[in-house]
């Protein structure tokens, strides 16, 4: 080399891959998936050095897999066609400093032990660096209601928002975007790109992270170093933060048995210190008309009643093992039937009746709709704040006592019951109870509310008890946010005018064109509600309510009926 001559840059090759932030293990071999381990005929582990640190290296071949399109050829000619086909993967893991990372290659991510992924690191990463103006493409996952994954594209230049997101109760599971031209990330791709002009790093953000990294060891070590870096000292932004409130715990995390086994010891005995479990209605029944009937089989014992509690699940499991239990859970079918003895589902396994709240050292978990999902502390206590701030906010008006209202056969007051009770003894109120709003969007209908109050109001009305729990309120928040979301569209107002003028002509001329506020109106039997012994269960779904109608211009309120 001559004397002065500037030294070359150093290489700025890069590839896009996948890359995985994991937690714990001693070391790099406990992160790797137990198949891995176990096949050594399809997989190999090599120890190797990358840059100037240690590594492991896991690579192999996935099982030999029939085609897809052979199927058809099979169903078209009859002719079965013997061709299969494998796939080659590995992944690179490496420990940098305090922290593990694995590069993936093709399928490598199913070499990688599910339970030490760290699934926030890609929205982790994201929320510091991401352009919100700049989000293409966004997956999201709605808290509560397992059946909905959606998947939008937008415009450059449209903003997150504009993604229509409730950020208080979905997740978001994956994003694509570009990084904010104001931070300076300096890994090997942008030096790559540094004389073109407004360079960009494109991004997505989800479990992992897909960006270009070095192919070069030195490189790729200075790659994870800048990323861990900016982790550490980038604050998170005001517009991004709320996207990692929530986090699902996937199927294959080996969390889930722990989490499930929680739930099973509880439905056996009540533990207040692991956390509480309850009834809840899956997602599927949100929208449509109220649930009448549960009918079902759970380890052998038929279920049969018009009012599910939590004993109609634990009483078929309390003399079998705990993993019994839990198996009988998954094949147990429950349907809710309405009162015309038609159901939403052809079939609904019992667990999807479940909800759980399970408090452990690692994090505080809620089981939903089947699935497990992991609340931040960020989470937790702006749902506490919103959660107070409904109950602290009743209507100008109260309604009577509960018991007040007619009782039927059993000795009970039902909601209906009590519905048509509240009409009577005060003209400002029609019962609409049964009264389903029938469009396109809803073909079996929709129940806009139980009472339509002064002022238009919308009330919403329903019963609970400690052999309930709370958590049938989901449905009763989840229902006023279907009524509210479908009139902020002028046509589903006027088929609801339509509803009111078959009850009241008069009282459907001076409805206005859109609802004057909502109303969650909440009779608990036998002890009083309040936001503080709510069910964090149904937590997101009021707030994911609340936050959407003060969003609309709709006022939202709480009220206890005594």
């Amino acid at each position: 080399m001559v004397i002065g001559e500037p030294l070359a840059d150093p290489p700025t090759e890069t590839r896009r891959v996948n890359l995985y932030r994991l937690l714990g293990g001693e070391n790099l071999r406990d992160h790797v998936s137990a198949r891995a381990i176990d096949d050594q005929h399809r997989f190999r582990l090599h120890d190797v050095r990358v840059g100037d640190l240690n590594g492991l290296l896991v690579e192999g071949w996935s099982d030999d897999e029939p085609l897809e399109w052979t199927s058809m050829v099979r169903t078209l000619t009859t002719v079965e066609l013997p061709f299969t086909s494998t796939v080659a993967s590995a992944a690179l893991f490496v420990d940098l400093d305090d922290e593990t990372f694995t590069v993936t290659f093709n399928q490598g991510w199913r070499l990688v032990r599910e339970s030490t992924i760290d699934r926030g690191f890609g929205i982790d990463f994201a929320v510091r660096v991401v352009d919100d103006d700049e989000i293409r493409h966004v997956t999201r996952w709605a808290l509560s209601a397992k059946s909905r994954v959606d998947r939008n594209v937008v415009p450059s230049g449209q903003g997150l928002w504009s993604f229509g997101l409730r950020e208080h109760a979905e997740l978001v599971r994956q994003l694509t975007a570009m990084a904010r031209v104001d931070i300076t990330v300096n890994l090997t791709h942008m030096r790559k790109t540094r004389y073109r002009r407004n360079p960009r790093l494109w991004l997505e953000c989800g479990e992992s992270l897909k960006l270009p990294l070095s192919v070069h060891g030195d490189g790729l070590i200075s790659d994870l170093r800048e990323i861990s870096r900016v982790l550490r000292e980038h604050p998170v932004s005001e517009e991004l933060g709320p996207l990692r409130r929530v986090r699902r715990v996937s199927n294959r995390d080996e969390r889930r048995e722990v989490l499930d086994s929680a739930v099973v010891a509880m439905l056996a005995k009540p533990e207040p210190a692991l956390g509480e479990v309850g009834v809840a209605y899956p997602a599927k029944y949100f929208d449509g008309p109220e649930v009448h009937r549960y009918k079902g089989t759970l380890n052998g014992t038929a279920i049969d009643t018009a009012d599910l509690t939590l004993n109609h699940l634990a009483s078929p499991l309390r003399h079998v093992s705990a993993a019994a239990r839990l198996q009988a859970l998954r094949s147990g079918q429950i349907d809710g039937y309405d009162e015309a003895s038609h159901s939403a589902t052809d079939g609904m396994p019992a667990v999807q009746w479940i909800a759980a709240e399970v408090l452990n050292p690692s994090g505080r978990y809620i089981l939903l709709d089947g699935d497990w999902y992991e609340l931040g502390d960020e989470y937790v206590r702006h749902v506490d704040r919103v959660v107070h701030k409904a109950f602290d906010n009743p209507p100008p008006w109260q309604l009577p006592a509960w018991s007040d209202a007619p009782k039927n056969a059993d000795g009970v007051v039902v909601e209906g019951a009590y519905s048509e009770h509240v009409a009577v003894v005060d003209s400002r109120f029609l019962c609409l109870d049964k009264k389903l709003v029938k469009t396109r969007a809803h073909r079996k209908g929709f129940e806009a509310c139980d009472l339509l109050g002064p002022d238009n109001s919308l009330v919403h009305v329903k019963k609970t008890s400690t052999a309930t729990g709370s958590s049938p309120l989901s449905h009763l928040f989840a229902q006023g946010l279907i009524a509210a979301e479908s009139f902020t569209d002028p046509e589903m107002w006027e088929k609801f005018r339509e509803v009111v003028a078959q009850r009241d002509p008069e009282r459907a001329s001076r409805l206005g064109t859109r609802p004057g506020s909502l109303v969650f109106a909440i009779h608990h039997s036998d002890k009083a509600l309040t936001a503080d012994n709510l069910f964090t269960f149904a937590w997101s779904t009021l707030v994911s309510a609340w936050t959407t109608l003060t969003t609309y211009g709709f006022p939202a309120h709480v009220t206890v009926i005594p």
